[in-house]
């Protein structure tokens, strides 16, 4: 295993510091492990099963690993799990790539809703991203790895992210009717501080929980800080009130409503071509986005044993996602190209995106016998999605001729979603063997409800079928250890803003028009592992095999000439089409471990392998990660805790031609937390703490310069702080 100098030193050091003689207490050790190997996961069979049964590799993020790890973005969950990567940071498009897939190719799930959809070029999701959340409301997060299209239908082509929220019973035990929390916390990533509470109440047979949470900051800069300014402002309001009919039966309402509000100084897409042009000089410029979320559910839960389901699940649910965002430039314009033009223009550019779903969702499980475990559901869902962008460019407050400009960069589409599974969990050989095959039947539709193209024609509908397969097995060598192996497939619809893009961008030389006949993408997941724990030593390892078949990719289809309006040149225009030309290969290892030295002591290790390419071109895809991990030691004694992590990289020589190696890295974070009183916590992270300059490969991935390098950075060292009170 590959580890940077500067890695094994640190661990050496930290070992050495903290790694004293100390009692052994068996129990204690027993009972940390146990409790990792009975975590309970919905993700693999959307039932409550603990991760020790699951034929699959799943992640799961605790709500303790965020107070722990002072996680206050999506940007920063999986910090500390190589196989899981986000992109984009605060304020930005994120989006989470799963072992090298990502974007809308890996199905985000909130409480078993269909989370927004992303938006922007190549289906990257660089302008409008995922994951509309406050982390402060999340009881867990599960990554289960692979194609899961057989349990949960289109998009789940290279996994599922399971956001489950919290519920009032997470604040009250003991039988207390009112409880709740107060937190307030800074980092000086982005300089954010936030301060949130939490009520819980409970009156009789009805619980209730309230969680108001508001952030404000700044970008998160680059280790030169040379990032464009951001002001970010964010705020969230979460309720989730249940009623129980009986100790089995409950009916619960959700509302989780989001808002993000930047502003910032310059004027990228408005402004771009004319940055550089020759007499067009920038007077003034800015830009505002915000964003907003708002999902309300309402769901039926019951464990009362009926003739065709022990457990029911069943649920209505909305959820509504909007981003604007506006540019505004002035211009003080000096030029001639074939005519003389003197202004002050001022210009405006207005962007849109809307995306609001209706969904029904069932899952129900029945245990026929001791051998036989059935488990079937039934999910309708209807989507509707638009992009519209407006231009207006102005002199002296009158609207230049032409203006303002109304465009859609797909019409409004609407996705229709059907599906129903069944799956047969199958127990042999007295529990020791489980057997899960699984298939889903979808039909989707997607209609852009008439509309034309420039040419005058209609855009094209789809209306499709398709089955998806699974099947899981699962070995139990001993107690403790346990072998699994499973193949899963997944499909994607095809996506509308690709399919229905008619984008003329000429002034930069390409144009994309729309597609008439395209397949959903597909994958085949091929992965086996090995979990468990023997005495102090818990282990965890997955090899995996995937395809991908019909990518979804854009192809050069034609070519046309322009005359450039401001210099007066022909400009030859590339035409551009997305098409089902790609099929790609990823494959890789992960592991990990931990070893209890102690009552107080653990060191831990992970790493991922991953490795990708285009079947067709040979290339390698930029969104793999080079080998990298992290290695650490825990230290937990009474009220006191503390880690010290070493996050690594290898060099990332998996790169195409043209563009630049990116070189490894080591740094250290240290995590510690201290329960002052039984109600008061205080929580620290100092991250970074050798001030290393570094580039994650996902970040650098496609520049063709080192020198842009500097601006993809990470940041320097950094500090942040969290208080609770709980009452």
């Amino acid at each position: 295993m590959f580890m940077p100098k500067r890695a094994l030193l640190a661990i050496a050091i930290s070992t050495a510091i903290f790694v004293a003689p100390s009692s052994y207490a068996e129990d204690n050790v027993h009972n940390t492990v146990h409790s990792a190997l009975e975590r309970i996961v919905i993700s693999g069979t959307k039932t409550e099963k603990p991760l020790k049964d699951v034929a699959g590799s799943i992640s799961v993020i605790t709500e303790q690993d965020i107070e722990r790890q002072l996680v206050t973005d999506m940007s920063q969950l999986f910090k500390y799990d190589p196989s899981v990567q986000v992109t984009g940071s605060i304020g930005g498009a994120q989006n989470i790539i799963v072992r090298g897939m990502g974007g809308d190719r890996v199905l985000m799930i909130k409480d078993g809703m269909r989370m927004n959809e992303g938006y922007g070029a190549n289906g990257l999701n660089d302008i409008v991203g995922r994951g509309f959340i406050d982390t402060d409301t999340l009881k867990q997060v599960e990554v289960a790895k692979g194609a899961s299209s057989s349990l949960y239908g289109s998009d789940a082509l290279g996994g599922i992210i399971v956001f489950t929220t919290k519920d009032a019973a997470d604040y009250l035990t003991d039988g207390e009717t009112f409880a709740g929390t107060v937190k307030v916390g800074y980092t000086d990533d982005g300089k954010q501080g936030n301060i949130g509470t939490t009520l819980a109440l409970a009156t009789g047979d009805f619980e209730q929980v309230l969680n108001l949470t508001y952030r404000d900051g700044e970008e998160s800069q680059n280790y030169a800080g040379t990032k464009p300014s951001l002001a970010i402002e964010s705020s969230s309001m979460f309720y989730k009130a249940k009623y129980h009919f009986n100790d089995d039966t409950y009916l619960s309402f959700t509302a989780d409503i989001w808002q993000q509000d930047v502003t910032g100084d310059l004027a990228y897409g408005l402004l771009g071509y004319f940055r550089d042009l020759e007499g067009y000089s920038i007077i003034d410029e800015n830009s505002q986005s915000q964003k907003d979320n708002q999902s309300l559910q309402l769901r039926f839960h019951s464990e009362t044993k009926t003739a065709v389901y022990d457990l029911l699940n069943v649920s209505l649910y909305s959820n509504s996602t909007e981003q604007e965002d506006i540019e505004y430039g002035q211009l003080d314009i000096n030029a001639n190209y074939g005519y003389p033009l003197i202004e002050i223009r001022d210009m405006w550019k207005t962007a849109l995106y809307k995306q609001a779903t209706l969904g029904f969702l069932s899952n129900a499980s029945l245990a026929l016998n001791d051998t036989h475990t059935i488990g079937y559901g039934l999910d309708i869902e209807q989507s509707t999605s638009s992009r519209t962008e407006v231009k207006l460019y102005s002199v002296e407050g009158t609207p230049k001729n032409g203006y303002p400009q109304a465009t859609d960069k797909f019409p409004e589409t609407d996705v229709f979603r059907a599906g129903f599974f069944i799956n047969d969990e199958i127990s042999l050989l007295d529990g020791k063997l489980l057997f899960t095959p699984g298939a889903r039947f979808d039909t989707y539709q997607m209609d852009a409800n008439g509309a034309l193209k420039e040419d005058g024609t209609p855009y094209a509908d789809f209306d499709e079928n398709h089955v998806s397969l699974s099947i899981g097995g699962l070995y139990k060598f001993t107690n403790t250890i346990a072998g699994f192996a499973q193949y899963g497939q997944g499909f994607k619809v095809p996506a509308y803003d690709l399919a229905y893009i008619e984008h003329d961008n000429s002034m930069y030389g390409y144009k994309i028009v729309p597609s008439d006949d395209l397949a959903p993408e597909e994958s085949d997941n091929f992965e086996i592992g090995l979990r468990g724990h023997t005495g102090n030593f818990f282990f965890s390892t997955a090899i995996y095999y995937s395809t991908f078949d019909n990518f979804l990719a854009t192809e050069v289809i034609g070519h046309e000439t322009i005359t450039d309006p401001y210099t007066g040149q022909d400009m030859l225009v590339e035409i551009n089409q997305y098409q089902n030309i790609d099929s790609v290969t990823l494959k890789g290892i992960e592991a990990a471990v931990r070893y209890h030295i102690n009552d107080s002591f653990s060191v831990f290790a992970n790493a991922a392998y991953q490795d990708g390419k285009d079947d067709e071109s040979g290339d390698y895809l930029t969104s793999i990660s080079p080998l990298s991990g992290i290695t650490g030691v825990s230290y937990e004694v009474d009220d006191l805790s503390a880690e010290l992590i070493v996050n690594w990289a290898s060099r990332m020589e998996k790169v195409n031609d043209g563009s630049p190696e990116i070189a490894g890295y080591g740094t250290v974070d240290f995590l510690t937390s201290y329960q002052v009183t039984d109600e008061f916590r205080v929580s620290l992270a100092i991250t970074n703490i050798t001030d290393k300059e570094y580039v994650k490969y996902l970040n650098g991935a496609g520049h063709k310069d080192m020198a842009t390098l500097s601006d993809v950075t990470e940041a320097g060292r950094g500090f942040s702080a969290s208080m609770r009170y709980d009452f």
